[in-house]
C-alpha cells in the first residue's frame, strides 16, 4: 500500500492530526523551524519511513538510527508545565496511528474497502515499525479494530489542538503566506475532508457544501486516474528500487 504515491496527498492532515495532540505540537513548535520550513518534519519523516519500509536491512536500520537521533533533543515542558519527550512511546504511537489511518482512509477511498487480513496485515507492519521506535508492547493497540478503538479515545479525551497545533497548521495550510489566501482553498479543502470532524472542528476549518463537493470531486478524479497511471509515476522511487531488487 505504501507503493502509492497519491498516499502524499494526505501528508497535510496526518501532520495536523499529529500536532493536533498538544504534547507532539510543543515539540514541533520548540524544536523545529516550522514557521520557514513548514513541510521539513513530514518529508523528513516521509522519506525515512519510506526508506525503511522498501529499502535494505542496512538502510532501515540507518533509517531508524536518524529517526532516534532527532528525536533525542526533542523534550522539554508544555506552558502548563506537561512534560513532553519524543521518545515517549504514547505519542510514538500516537505519530504512528495518524500516519496509518490517514493512509488507510484515503487508499479506500480511491481504490476500495481493503479486506479485513489486509488491513490486520497492514497494521501489523506499521506496529513493528513503531516497536522499534520504543513503542511498547503495553502502548500499542493489538488488532487494527483497537487502533480504530484507540483514535476514538484519543480524539475524544486527549487529542485536542491548542495555540501551538493551530501556529503550525496555519504554517503548513499557508507556506508561501505572501500568497492569497483563496488560492489555497482547494488543497485546504482535500485536506480537511480527510480529518476527522472534532479535529476538523477544533482547527476552524470550513467543511460547507462547496467544501464536500470539492472533495469528492478530487477522490471521484484519483479513483479513475490512479489505475491508468503509469508505474514510474503512480510507484514511489523507494518502492520501484525495491522491486527490481527482488526480480
Amino acid at each position: 500500500m505504501n507503493r502509492e504515491t497519491f498516499l502524499l496527498l494526505g501528508g497535510t492532515a496526518a501532520l495536523l492530526l499529529q500536532v493536533a495532540h498538544p504534547l507532539v505540537a510543543a515539540g514541533v513548535a520548540e524544536h523545529s523551524d516550522f514557521h520557514h520550513q513548514p513541510f521539513g518534519r513530514l518529508l523528513r519523516t516521509l522519506n525515512t519511513t519510506l526508506a525503511i519500509v522498501f529499502g535494505t536491512t542496512r538502510q532501515a536500520r540507518a533509517g531508524l538510527a536518524r529517526i532516534d537521533r532527532r528525536h533525542a533533543p526533542v523534550r522539554g515542558q508544555t506552558s502548563e508545565g506537561r512534560a513532553y519527550d519524543a521518545r515517549d512511546p504514547k505519542l510514538v504511537v500516537w505519530v504512528q496511528a495518524t500516519l496509518v489511518l490517514t493512509s488507510l482512509r484515503l487508499y479506500e477511498l480511491v481504490l476500495g474497502r481493503l479486506s479485513d487480513a489486509d488491513r490486520e496485515s497492514y497494521w501489523a507492519e506499521a506496529r513493528f515499525f513503531a516497536s522499534q521506535l520504543g513503542a511498547t508492547d503495553a502502548a500499542l493497540p493489538r488488532t487494527y479494530a483497537d487502533l480504530v478503538r484507540y483514535e476514538r479515545v484519543m480524539l475524544a479525551h486527549t487529542v485536542i489542538p491548542d495555540d501551538n497545533a493551530v501556529a503550525v497548521a496555519r504554517a503548513v495550510l499557508r507556506p508561501m503566506r505572501w500568497l492569497p489566501a483563496p488560492l489555497y482553498w482547494m488543497s485546504d479543502a482535500f485536506t480537511t475532508g480527510l480529518l476527522p470532524p472534532s479535529v476538523r472542528l477544533s482547527y476552524g476549518l470550513p467543511w460547507r457544501t462547496r467544501e464536500r463537493l470539492w472533495f469528492r470531486f478530487v477522490i471521484s478524479a484519483l479513483r479513475r486516474f490512479v489505475p491508468a497511471t503509469p508505474g514510474p509515476l503512480r510507484v514511489v522511487p523507494h518502492a520501484r528500487r525495491y522491486e527490481r531488487r527482488i526480480r
